[in-house]
């Protein structure tokens, strides 16, 4: 297991080494092949599992004594990955290896990451909104990774994100295996309809 995270992350490394110049000039870098297939149909398959183990939850918006439940601004269902799943204890690990790299070539002081199993049903949005809440700069990447086996482009789900002007920067379809990462505080985006169930691990490195 080890020596297959090892091959994972020299992947990532070779990667990224394009993806730094992105991320540092544009506050965005996409990853296309960032998962091998493996990797990304075993954590489909673990998704699908704790789903029907009823272990996700529809997310809410706000923070705190303010969290509701609206669905017209964000209609994704919800789990929060832990170390002791066993697949995704192997992306957890692939991004502590991510979170040290990132901090050795940009000096971010990040010191944790969290993330979650994410399920768009057909139809369901999240509307244009920043990952950095307002009274808390925890959150400094935010990133996305897709596990759908395919993708047409027809089938809608586009990731958009924005600049501080509103002017769009990235369009991005869920292709399975791809990597999203941007800074959190300064790029709105959101998730537009699709046609089909949609899944995907958003996570955050964060300085705490």
């Amino acid at each position: 297991m080890q020596s297959s995270q090892n091959q994972q992350f020299n992947q990532l490394v070779c990667n990224f080494n394009q993806a730094f110049d992105a991320l540092a000039s544009n506050h965005y870098a996409v990853i296309p092949q960032f998962l091998t297939s493996t990797l990304r149909e075993a954590l489909l398959a673990e998704l699908l599992q704790l789903q029907a183990q009823g272990l996700f939850h529809e997310a809410s918006v706000g923070r705190g004594l303010g969290q509701t439940r609206q669905a017209h601004i964000r209609g994704d269902s919800i789990c929060w990955l832990e170390d002791h799943f066993t697949i995704a204890g192997q992306y957890l690990a692939l991004m502590e290896q991510l979170r040290q790299q990132l901090n050795a070539d940009f000096y971010l002081g990040l010191r944790s990451y969290e993330a979650h199993y994410a399920h768009y049903q057909a139809g369901s949005v999240y509307q244009r909104h920043v990952d950095r809440h307002k009274d808390n700069n925890a959150r400094v990447v935010t990133t996305v990774c897709y596990l759908n086996e395919d993708w047409p482009i027809e089938a809608g789900g586009q990731l958009k994100l924005y600049n501080q002007n509103h002017e769009l920067l990235l369009e991005q379809s869920p292709l399975g295996g791809s990597l999203v990462l941007f800074m959190s505080a300064d790029m709105p985006h959101e998730v537009l309809a699709a046609h089909r169930s949609r899944f995907s691990i958003a996570g955050w490195f964060r300085q705490d």
